[in-house]
């Protein structure tokens, strides 16, 4: 039997993977391989393009004639917003007229979305203003909701039954409170 030198052991031990691994790379003996990805820099939960208008939205407006001077980043996990930032994006949005995406420019580390729930949920609600108007659409809304309730009501409880029929026997069921429920 002829002596075996290293390289006879090793190329006799290659599984088929590491065998057509060597035959593609021309590595007569591979020890171990990587998968390598392109060098995109560090991952990021916001991915946000800088380049304005190459994914179809508008372009960035930051440091133009008249805009103001981007938020600066807020540290740590929790990013509150303070009042300054709460005032910024009241600008942006109500004065600017800029998108979503436009406006997140000027808040390094928040998303479009983050920015969008906290100007509908927290910082619009306080800028509206109950009018006499507003109060009677509200009034009207609540009647016409009163009303569907109980032929909802009607139609569940089975053919026969007015809404009204309905109100009136809920109020005695539960003690006269039919007006409220």
């Amino acid at each position: 039997m002829p002596d075996l030198d290293q390289s006879d052991i090793e190329s006799m031990q290659q599984t088929p993977l590491s065998a057509a691994y060597a035959q593609a790379t021309g590595s007569a003996h591979p020890t171990h391989h990587h998968h390598r990805l392109p060098d995109t820099g560090p991952p990021s939960k916001m991915m946000r393009r800088d380049d304005g208008g190459a994914s179809g939205g508008a372009p960035s407006v930051v440091g133009q004639e008249g805009m103001p001077a981007p938020a600066p980043r807020p540290r740590g996990p929790k990013l509150k917003f303070t009042p300054e930032d709460d005032q910024l994006l009241i600008d942006l949005k109500e004065n600017k007229s800029l998108t979503w995406k436009q406006i997140a420019d000027f808040f390094p580390g928040r998303s479009s979305g983050t920015l969008q729930v906290r100007y509908c949920t927290k910082l619009k609600a306080k800028t509206t203003q109950w009018t006499d108007e507003t109060d009677q659409k509200l009034h009207a809304a609540l009647q016409d909701y009163e009303n569907e309730k109980w032929r909802i009501v009607a139609n569940k409880v089975g053919t026969g039954f007015t809404p009204t029929a309905c109100r009136e026997r809920a109020a005695q069921l539960i003690g006269g409170v039919g007006e409220s429920l």
